[in-house]
């Protein structure tokens, strides 16, 4: 019956905390589409990678219509305490070359999972700013 208990309160716990960082990324998402409202040919995209034993990251991008990255911020760990740090040494480059990199230096990265979220990210960046360059210039 202990155990039991035990496990209930664990389980509210992580309820507990999941919904704080669940605030928090809505908040720090919400700051990021602040910035940018109402200025034409910015798009947000984010990407994640969960790992079951070690930290996992969430990245956001900001990206222009020309695949130039505006903005990124990573937020890394495996804590409630984790907070989104802005990475600079990727803003002005070009997806293309953030997933070249990204491909060609695989097996050298510390953190696989910002690797992985990164990747996430530019690759749902690439695609969808294509789509609508697609649809854009066929109408």
């Amino acid at each position: 019956m202990k155990l039991v208990l035990i496990a209930c309160c664990l389980l509210l716990i992580q309820s507990a905390l999941t919904a704080i960082q669940v605030r928090y990324y809505q908040k720090s998402m919400k700051a990021l589409v602040g910035k940018y409202r109402g200025e034409k040919g910015y798009h947000l995209f984010s990407g994640q990678s969960r790992r079951r034993i070690g930290p996992g990251s969430i990245v956001l991008l900001v990206v222009d219509e020309s695949y130039i990255i505006q903005e990124c911020q990573c937020m890394r760990g495996v804590s409630i305490l984790s907070t989104f740090k802005e990475m600079e040494e990727y803003e002005g480059m070009h997806l293309g070359e953030l997933l070249d990199r990204l491909h060609t230096s695989e097996k050298k990265r510390k953190s696989p999972a910002l690797q992985s979220a990164l990747q996430a990210a530019g690759e749902q960046a690439l695609t969808a700013i294509s789509k609508m360059r697609r649809t854009t210039s066929i109408s």
